[in-house]
């Protein structure tokens, strides 16, 4: 019922399925939507996400209703929401991908490689990933 758009930070969603399995879904930065689905199907979600904090995190939060409100008004609203999306779908895509690497080797490179991309911070000594993942 609300949308959320982080100003600053990373943010891991993640879902509990029926075996009590934890699976994360989205690897969130600065600038990311998340909460939207309601918004695009019009009517309350049934699929519940966990939001966790990586790091200090600045958020903006909006009801629905309001952002819908805003889009109708302002189509740079609208705009500015379609270009989160597709940054989300490009990235569950390059996940995707990420997945279909046949060996784990293959998988771990994939994967740190989109951190890297994603999350990383240049230095003279390299890239740090300053995330604590398990």
């Amino acid at each position: 019922e609300r949308v959320y758009l982080i100003r600053r930070g990373a943010v891991r969603l993640s879902r509990v399925y029926e075996s009590c399995e934890e699976i994360t879904v989205a690897l969130l930065r600065e600038n990311s939507l998340f909460g939207v689905l309601s918004l695009l199907t019009g009517h309350r979600s049934d699929r519940f996400y966990h939001a966790i904090a990586f790091t200090r995190v600045e958020m903006i939060t909006a009801p629905a209703n309001s952002v819908l409100r805003a889009i109708e008004e302002d189509a740079s609203v609208g705009l500015l929401l379609l270009q989160g999306l597709s940054s989300r779908i490009l990235q569950t895509e390059t996940m995707i991908e990420t997945l279909t690497h046949r060996d784990m080797s293959s998988r771990l490179v994939s994967f740190l490689m989109v951190l890297c991309r994603d999350f990383g911070v240049a230095s003279e000594k390299g890239i740090t990933i300053d995330l604590r993942l398990s």
